[in-house]
């Protein structure tokens, strides 16, 4: 969609009372708005002269006049005047020009004053000297838009959130250049940062080169118009006990509404108050044996400085960190390795299905801030701008470039790649684990945990665990057992959206020739998605399938003790149940056969040895 069209009327007034008191000419007024017009991207109408007339009211002004008239008749939206006095001193008159400019959308911008009506504080700025209360600008800007229809169609009142922006037709769009902004805020607020620490990140980035405070933070965190809602009265309700009323889906989603409701959770966790001197790997994760409280943290004093411990204050239970670190241990490499596997392999199967900025809007958008960047060059150089300004404006122009330049870079990254099938990632990610040390890549995952720093073991717990139980048992050698995991939706969610394209798995326990083993089995495939992925092993030796020769089973009677005939360095793969091709096969009470996945490992000294 094209952006809306910024078309100003300049209204320049002098009197001759003005003239000898302030020294400041038609002509002067007239070029420096010009270059204001020239530095906001506004199209410049007409030049609306009142000269020798008074303000006294805006009823014998012939000039203004024909200027309002030009709005009513849609010819400008802007209007744009050197200082607000220029326009009127009558505070009857500004409440009745306000109205008006409501009435036909358009917006007042008075340079010396810093007046711009297009946002609700300055609409609220320009009233503070005619109104004593905000609450008449509230029901202004609740009326300028009417009905409910123009909200559930994305006409929203008031300043667009950032990550925001309208579109020529008023209606609010995702902005491609600051949206990946508050992507990243909501991301930094899943690993465990608070408010404070990421304005503080930001601030050290000079992020849009603002000055970013917790507030801030804060308020992107509760705004639900980032999963796609809109909060009418949000502020009454704070003031006068007005319940809010809430819009859903009525703006495309910058973040997926999981992610925003994980971090409401997470905000309630974070207002209790825990003891935190130092970095706690399972910081606000631990429930208390007894009673199942969170349980707080606590480091040892004295000669004992080093351990670090989780209470109970309630049943006064310590748990030491690092028997927690031992037992985590023995789940979290499959975990790593999980995390690993859907950001390298299965990211692009879904590529298609995220809501994405279309090409040509990111374009449009590179096109019009490098605009922005010659009109600002041009104002500095005409003196319109001072050195500092014209410097925060050209960093923020470069910024949003930049985060541009990086999503076009993506978009024709996904493009350019092959069209991914299921069945494609699906071989592609057992191929790798063949190539992994015999298939036993999980020691790998646990080898990168434990050189992890305790910032970056915080992190990746803050953003995928919700809980942790553990039970006393002295039959376990730190006298602990991990008997609980809870996993956060961010979690759960990838799990969830691989389990509908038949890519999960998950490691059963069987008998086998009078041993125990796990073998993991795959979420039930029809014969054609087996046999596609059967074809991608085409370039690797030795990938066999088998077909269990001797029975058929439902879910229901998953056999607990399988046979195989292997032939020496034949190893199973994985155990993938089989469905025929029919049209009900979502039906899992089907019958199955049971496919058996093989692949020749060649024996090391090592493994010989053992």
């Amino acid at each position: 969609m094209e952006e809306e069209r910024k078309v100003a009327g300049i209204y320049i007034r002098v009197s001759t009372e003005d003239q000898a008191r302030e020294g400041f000419s038609l002509g002067e007024q007239e070029e420096k708005l010009k270059q204001l017009c020239d530095y906001k991207g506004y199209e410049v109408y007409k030049v609306y002269c009142d000269a020798g007339i008074s303000a006294k009211d805006m009823e014998h002004r012939p000039k203004f006049q024909e200027m309002l008239k030009d709005m009513k008749d849609g010819k400008i939206n802007y209007i744009v005047a050197y200082k607000l006095d220029r326009v009127t001193r009558s505070v009857r008159d500004l409440e009745e020009l306000i109205s008006q400019l409501e009435k036909y959308n358009t917006y007042l911008v008075c340079d010396r004053d810093d007046v711009n009506t297009s946002t609700a504080n300055g609409r609220f700025f320009v009233r503070m000297t005619v109104l004593s209360q905000l609450e008449i600008e509230i029901v202004s800007e609740r009326t300028k838009f009417g009905l409910n229809g123009a909200i559930k169609s994305g006409h929203l009142p008031g300043q667009v959130a950032l990550g925001f922006k309208k579109d020529g037709n008023r209606k609010t769009i995702i902005d491609p250049s600051t949206a990946p902004i508050v992507k990243r805020v909501f991301d930094l607020y899943l690993q465990g940062k608070t408010f404070l620490q990421i304005s503080n990140i930001f601030n050290e980035e000079k992020v849009l080169n603002k000055n970013w405070k917790d507030t801030h933070i804060e308020r992107i965190i509760n705004n639900r118009l980032y999963m796609g809602d809109y909060e009418m009265y949000k502020r009454l309700k704070e003031w006068k006990n007005v319940e809010p009323v809430i819009y859903m889906n009525v703006v495309d989603p910058i973040i997926p509404r999981y992610i925003w409701e994980e971090c409401q959770a997470q905000k309630i966790i974070n207002q209790r108050t825990y003891t935190r001197d130092r970095v706690y790997t399972f910081f606000q994760k631990l429930k208390c044996p007894r009673c199942g409280k969170i349980m707080k943290c606590k480091g040892s004093g004295g000669k004992r400085k080093k351990y670090v411990y989780y209470n109970c204050e309630d049943c006064h239970e310590n748990i030491r960190e690092s028997y927690v670190e031992e037992e985590f241990e023995k789940i979290v490499g499959q975990l790593l390795r999980f995390d690993n596997e859907y950001n390298e392999l299965f990211l692009p199967l879904f590529a298609d299905k995220e809501k994405s900025v279309d090409k040509s809007d990111i374009e449009r958008e590179i096109i019009n801030l490098t605009k922005q960047k010659e009109r600002i060059k041009k104002a500095y150089m005409s003196e319109v701008v001072e050195l500092d300004d014209f410097k925060e404006d050209l960093k923020v122009i470069n910024e949003k470039l930049d985060i541009l330049t990086k999503q076009l870079e993506k978009e024709q990254e996904l493009k350019n790649r092959n069209r991914f099938t299921p069945e494609k990632v699906m071989a592609d990610r057992d191929i790798q684990r063949i190539f992994m040390q015999n298939g036993n890549d999980v020691s790998l995952f646990l080898t990168e945990w434990q050189t992890m720093t305790k910032e970056d073991k915080q992190e990746f717990i803050a953003r995928y665990i919700e809980s942790l139980t553990f039970e006393k048992d002295d039959r376990y050698p730190n006298g602990i057992h991990l008997i609980d995991i809870k996993l956060k939706s961010l979690f759960t969610e990838k799990v969830s959206r691989l389990s509908e394209l038949g890519l999960s798995q998950v490691p059963v326990e069987f008998i086998s020739n009078n041993k125990s083993i796990m073998l993991n089995v795959s979420y039930p495939l029809k014969e054609s998605q087996v046999k596609n992925y059967i074809k991608e092993f085409k370039d690797i030796e030795g990938v066999k399938l088998h077909i269990h020769p001797t029975f058929e089973f439902s879910l229901e009677d998953m056999p607990d003790e399988i046979f195989f005939d292997l032939e020496k360095d034949e190893k199973v793969l994985k155990l993938i149940p089989i469905i025929k091709d029919i049209d009900n096969s979502e039906n899992l009470s089907n019958k199955f056969k049971l496919g058996i996945v093989t692949s020749f490992v060649k024996t090391t000294k090592e493994d010989s040895k053992e």
